[in-house]
């Protein structure tokens, strides 16, 4: 079970079928975690996934067909300042993750398969905060972080 839930969060691409919302028009900032969005972000859902056995809640967002990795990954290191960065790969797909330096807050772009896309970002609260080992760790393979 921690597995499949672990891995929702990390997939953030995955379509999940629990009560998806839309966000209403003029959102600039994600509602859990108060970090800012990026323009033309779809609310997808919230589901809540351990991550690293601790608490974790995380809200799904689509993005536009037009969005490029490369774009987003600039707009996030602007944006997010002090926060770490890791860059991983899993199912061929790009997943460039960026947590708060306290570890409570996390924002993954998961890419398209063998394309410069992006198909979707996942927003993160996380408590108590993720060690900067586990930020290493964790991964769909990996969601206990060990």
């Amino acid at each position: 079970m921690r597995n499949r839930l672990g891995g929702k969060w990390i997939l953030a691409a995955a379509i999940l079928g629990c009560g998806a919302t839309a966000a209403l028009a003029g959102d600039s900032s994600d509602r859990l975690t108060a970090l800012p969005l990026h323009p033309g972000m779809t609310f997808s859902q919230e589901v809540d996934s351990p991550i690293c056995g601790k608490k974790a809640k995380v809200n799904l967002y689509y993005l536009p067909y037009t969005a490029t990795m490369a774009d987003y990954v600039a707009w996030c290191k602007a944006q997010l300042k002090g926060f770490h960065y890791f860059h991983q790969n899993w199912n061929n797909r790009p997943q460039e993750v960026f947590y708060s330096a306290d570890g409570t807050k996390g924002v993954t772009l998961t890419g398209v398969p063998k394309a410069d896309g992006v198909f979707a970002a996942s927003y993160a609260s996380i408590s108590p905060g993720l060690t900067t080992r586990e930020m290493e760790a964790f991964r769909p393979m990996n969601p206990s972080c060990k």
